[in-house]
């Protein structure tokens, strides 16, 4: 793996880079990109950030359009880097620009990704963003009030505003530095955790009055199906948020979000008190983190919830 010295040392000499973030961005995916974005402008870079997806609306507190492109790649970029992306095939369309370029940079925090960059600076850390923030200091670029919301952002994204199990104080020193440069906490909670459309509200309580438990209530379901979504008029990025509710019922130890993406598709988000969730997602083609991860599975629905099941009952502890 890159040093974090070696990977700095590489992007200061870029000319142009193209930043890549995931398909259904997160708000770490999207601070990680745009606080890096920002940071290397500072110090000459000429940086682009792109998805291959629409950010959603939650996020337009902070993130601008010329923030994030969605257009093909049409300048001679010196480098293209991807961030909190453990799989390059959720590049999505610019999977196959990153695999072509022979200058690549892999920058993520995923227990499952495969190294699949020429350069690849992947740390394990509870949020992307925090990679992100050591890259930034290393540079030597100042942090500016803005970038410094985005990498809180990204903080409290993927910590699930500092509850999930492997947040440690490094997490919350960072928080405390990013504060002093600017960052809003109130704002970002708010608008990242609380804050939604009268469509979501409606689909999530039709989601939660039909959740399912199996194995002595261990593992719960909750599925949300396209036609509750489209009635709502519900997008599907706005689901985010209901795996990590039903963490909290008594007994239940792995949560599991069943999404309806098409006929016989199905994108699962998965929660875990303990049990190694990325072995289950792994065993669909997924993957992401020990306690939460994520996969796809192309089946009839009844199908996919006991392929799912199954699959969690090998991981879970008598």
């Amino acid at each position: 793996m890159t040093s974090l010295k070696d990977l700095a040392k590489n992007l200061r000499g870029e000319s142009l880079v193209a930043i890549i973030c995931h398909i259904r961005p997160d708000g770490d995916a999207l601070g990680s990109a745009v606080a890096l974005k920002n940071a290397l402008s500072e110090i000459g870079v000429t940086a682009h950030a792109f998805c291959d997806d629409t950010v959603p609306e939650k996020f337009d507190f902070i993130i601008r359009s010329e923030d994030i492109l969605n257009t093909p790649l049409k300048e001679n970029y010196s480098a293209l880097i991807a961030v909190d992306c453990a799989d390059v095939s959720r590049l999505g369309e610019y999977a196959n620009d990153f695999l072509s370029h022979k200058n690549t940079f892999n920058i993520d925090h995923h227990l499952s990704n495969n190294s699949y960059a020429k350069y690849n600076y992947v740390i394990e850390n509870p949020s992307n963003a925090l990679n992100i923030f050591d890259i930034i200091k290393e540079l030597g670029a100042p942090i500016s009030v803005k970038t410094a919301n985005l990498l809180q952002m990204g903080i409290m994204t993927d910590t699930g505003n500092f509850t999930h199990q492997d947040v440690g104080s490094r997490a919350h020193i960072v928080t405390a530095e990013l504060i002093e440069k600017g960052a809003n906490l109130n704002e970002i909670y708010f608008n990242t955790f609380k804050r939604q459309t009268k469509a979501r509200a409606k689909v999530f309580g039709i989601v939660m009055g039909k959740l399912r438990y199996f194995h002595n209530d261990r593992l719960c379901i909750a599925t949300v199906f396209e036609k509750d979504m489209a009635d709502a008029g519900m997008h599907p990025s706005e689901t985010e948020g209901f795996v990590d509710f039903i963490m909290g019922i008594d007994g239940v130890e792995v949560g599991a979000c069943v999404m309806e993406m098409g006929k016989d598709k199905y994108k699962i988000s998965l929660r875990s008190k303990g049990v190694n969730v990325n072995a289950v997602a792994s065993s669909f083609g997924g993957g992401g983190h020990f306690l939460a991860s994520g996969c796809q599975i192309n089946s009839e629905y009844e199908d996919v919830i006991d392929k799912l099941s199954f699959a969690v009952s090998r991981e879970l502890i008598d």
